[in-house]
């Protein structure tokens, strides 16, 4: 259930909304959803996925008048771009069909001896001593953050180098500012790190 109470942690800002295939007026709820870019968590599903949601695990999405638009059963609606669906099972090893797998990115989030080790460990540094995990936890997105950064700044550089100019790689003073501004935050992230 660990995967489940992350997804309402962090989709609860976003108004997230728990469906089953039981309830007899989910699809009215996931065409309201689609439409207003709510996220959707259906909890507990079985190896059977209704197939009433195909078009919307498909993203069967096509453009009318500029407006992105998904037909769910008989009703054509708009497809707003924040919208997300989450499909949850206490299955340990669901036996889905490769057009699932194909239509959805499964992850497994099953518990492992070394991953319960830390998060034992890491409750108890939490109850003896709060203020360190709290360090570590800001540490750790921290330096997501700069994973994240370096990624970018990666991106931006290669894409001035791939450029197509007449003016040399020395004479080209946009290269040069990105080649600036990436050592300058390269080293200020390097700087945080130690």
């Amino acid at each position: 259930m660990q995967a489940v109470s992350w997804i309402k942690a962090k989709e609860a800002k976003n108004h997230l909304q728990i469906l089953s295939f039981n309830q007899d007026n989910f699809m009215k709820k996931l065409e309201l959803a689609v439409g207003g870019g709510t996220p959707i968590l259906f909890e507990g599903i079985t190896e059977e996925i209704d197939p009433m949601i195909d078009p919307v695990l498909e993203k069967n999405i096509i453009k009318e008048a500029g407006v992105d638009k998904i037909t769910i059963g008989d009703n054509k609606i708009d497809y707003h771009e924040d919208f997300k669906m989450f499909l949850t099972t206490k299955i340990g090893n669901p036996k889905y069909t490769p057009e699932i797998f194909g239509k959805t990115m499964v992850i497994n989030f099953s518990v492992t001896m070394s991953g319960l080790m830390k998060q034992l460990l890491g409750d108890i540094v939490q109850y003896e001593k709060p203020e360190e995990e709290e360090l570590r936890k800001n540490l750790i997105i921290e330096t997501s953050q700069n994973k994240a950064t370096l990624s970018n700044l990666e991106d931006v550089l290669l894409s001035e180098l791939s450029k197509e100019t007449t003016v040399p790689l020395v004479d080209n003073i946009e290269l040069i500012d990105t080649l600036n501004e990436t050592k300058t935050k390269t080293l200020e992230i390097g700087t945080a790190l130690t």
